[in-house]
Formats: structure tokens, C-alpha cells, sequence
């Protein structure tokens, strides 16, 4: 499939907070994202390539966005000027870690409306071409926060006197992430690509904590999950905010296909140790927005020589906004390139 001009000359522009492009590409980019899993990709992919499943079943999804009750009944209040919602600190649900088996009540996944969620939604997903992500926030260390406060749940994360006790909570809240995973396999099947977990680890100077406690109260839990998700035939994406380029390896242990991060992180070392075992969204920093035309053909080659190689599939991050030009030189040089290399 050689490149062609009129795969550019015939794009369609998105405008919205970020420019979207829809190339006049010989497959579609959901399926262009599929083969980059497999290091069979015509061009890099961009992050907008992925899209969502704009559901409401689960009752964290509108409480995260506008805030109210989640699908444990916490309440989360909407923060208008962080453009998101956070449990109030202060009265936490759980004070006391040995005893969330008597506090904690887990809901019941089977009374969600799950075949009129999918019925919203069917025509829009089977005439997508993007590569659909059906999204569980509120993961693991947020689900304890949500539960203890941030403080609280740091410490009883760390505290080797009731580590027990939080295993089994994670344990219990994969065994959740499963039912519901089982429930997007049954009701969405093939309208949906994969499953996205929703985990934050990091702040923006580095990881809340250790690869050790990773390793040892959050990894076997995920991976429990990962190893389901696998099992019925999607793709494992982690979105995990703050600077966590320590904690790749974990992500990979956990079983992730890909992982949505921020710019702050350095994409230079994670790509170069990382970047054939996960597929990520590499943002465009420092990019010369106000150079001149052959200035900024010269920093989109410099991109493509370090971050689009086919065995090591990358996405360009939504972080930044280059625009038309940059992304439609990504897109020129990377097809080229690796219709090249076949």
C-alpha cells in the first residue's frame, strides 16, 4: 500500500480543543491501530486514532465527570475549575482497613442497564473508525483513596502490620473489575476493541510510591485482570497521570498493551527501554509551533527518526496541538517509511 498525496490532499479537520485529522488513508485507523499492536502499522498512529464508549452505566463515569454518587455510593463533587470531580476529604467512608469487609458494600453489576447502554450506542460503534477503549475508572490505589482519603490510604498501602487485609481488597475489587469486564464482552463484543483501567501513580515530580509496593499490593491484582481481559480477546490500555516513568516496568508486568501518560515524563528513556513492550502516547515537546514551513518539516523527521519505528509502535500524544502540518508530515513520513521497510 505506497503512499499516495491524495491521502493527505483529501484529509477531513476536526477543530475542536485539539485538531483532529481524519487522513484519506487505505484502512482505517481503527484498523491501523490494530496492526500497530502487532507491529504491522502503515503509519504512527495518533492517540485521537483511540476512542471511547460515552457510557453512563457505570455510576463512576457520570460522578467522575459532574460529580455524584459513584457505583459504591461515595459522593465525588465536580471541581469546575480542575474540569473533574473529587471525593471531599475529611469524612472518609473506611477509617479503619480491617474492617472494610463489614463497611464496603460492592455493587451489584448485574442490575445495570447494560442492554439499553449498548443499544444507545450500537450504530455510532459499528460505524467507528477509531480503535474503541471501553474505560473502568477509579482503579485500584484511586478506589482507596475514594475510600480512606489520600493520606490514610498511602500509609495503609505501605503498612506491612495490615497488608493482608488490603489484598484482599484488591483482590475482591478485581474480582469486581472481571464482572465487569465480563459484562462489556457479553453485551458490547466486537463494538468494543479493548479495555482501558483508570490508576493514577504519580504526582508531577515522581511516583506516590515504590516499585516494591507496586510490585507486591497493585500488580497481581491488575494482572488478574489484564490476564481476563486477554482471555476474551481485547487490548489492555492504562491511563496513569503524573510523572510514573519509574513504575513502566510494573505496567508491564501487569499486563498493558498500552499506557496513556503525561508529558512530563521522559519519553526519550522510556521509548529507547520500553518501547517494544508498550505502545505509548509520545507528546510533541518543545515543538516550534511558530518556525517557519521547513523548520518544523525538519522537527517532525527528528520525531520520526527517534519514535516511529515499526517494532516499536508508538502513538503522538494528545498533550500537545502542532497542528494540520506537523501531523500531516507525521503521517507523509511514516507511511513512506514504512512501506519501505516491508
Amino acid at each position: 500500500m505506497k503512499f499516495d498525496p491524495k491521502e493527505i490532499e483529501n484529509a477531513k479537520i476536526i477543530e475542536g480543543r485539539r485538531t483532529m485529522i481524519e487522513f484519506d488513508s487505505p484502512i482505517t485507523a481503527r484498523e491501523n491501530f490494530r496492526r500497530a499492536l502487532k507491529h504491522e502499522q502503515l503509519w504512527m498512529p495518533s492517540a485521537f486514532d483511540k476512542g471511547g464508549v460515552p457510557n453512563e452505566i457505570i455510576p463512576d463515569n457520570p460522578a467522575r465527570m459532574r460529580g455524584g454518587n459513584d457505583m459504591f455510593g461515595i459522593y465525588w463533587e465536580f471541581v469546575p475549575r480542575a474540569g473533574g470531580s473529587i471525593v471531599r476529604p475529611g469524612n472518609p467512608t473506611l477509617t479503619d482497613i480491617t474492617k472494610w469487609r463489614e463497611v464496603i458494600k460492592f455493587p451489584d453489576v448485574d442490575s445495570w442497564d447494560w442492554a439499553g447502554e449498548v443499544e444507545k450506542e450500537r450504530e455510532n460503534l459499528k460505524e467507528n473508525k477509531k480503535f474503541v477503549f471501553f474505560t473502568i475508572l477509579t482503579g485500584f490505589f484511586e478506589r482507596l483513596i475514594s475510600f480512606m482519603d489520600f493520606g490514610p490510604a498511602a500509609y495503609t498501602l505501605m503498612n506491612r502490620k495490615v497488608k493482608q487485609d488490603v489484598k484482599d481488597l484488591m483482590d475482591a475489587l478485581a474480582d469486581l473489575w472481571i464482572d465487569i469486564v465480563d459484562h462489556v464482552h457479553e453485551y458490547y463484543g466486537d463494538l468494543v476493541d479493548g479495555i482501558t483501567l483508570h490508576d493514577d501513580w504519580g504526582a508531577q515530580d515522581g511516583p506516590f510510591f515504590s516499585e516494591r509496593v507496586v510490585r507486591e499490593m497493585i500488580v497481581p491484582y491488575m494482572r488478574k485482570v489484564t490476564d481476563r481481559i486477554h482471555e476474551l480477546g481485547y487490548v489492555t490500555n492504562l491511563h496513569s497521570c503524573g510523572k510514573v516513568e519509574k513504575l513502566i516496568p510494573c505496567m508491564i508486568e501487569a499486563g498493558f498493551d498500552c499506557w496513556d501518560g503525561m508529558a512530563i515524563n521522559d519519553y526519550h528513556m522510556i521509548y529507547e527501554l520500553y518501547g517494544d513492550k508498550l505502545l505509548m502516547n509520545v507528546p510533541a515537546n518543545d515543538y516550534p509551533a511558530d518556525a517557519d514551513e521547513e523548520t518544523k518539516k525538519e522537527w517532525a523527521k527528528r520525531f520520526v527518526e527517534e519514535f516511529a519505528n515499526k517494532d516499536k509502535p508508538a502513538a503522538l500524544s494528545y498533550y500537545n496541538d502542532p497542528g494540520f502540518e506537523f501531523d500531516s508530515e507525521i503521517y507523509r513520513l511514516t507511511r513512506e517509511k514504512f512501506v519501505s521497510e516491508d
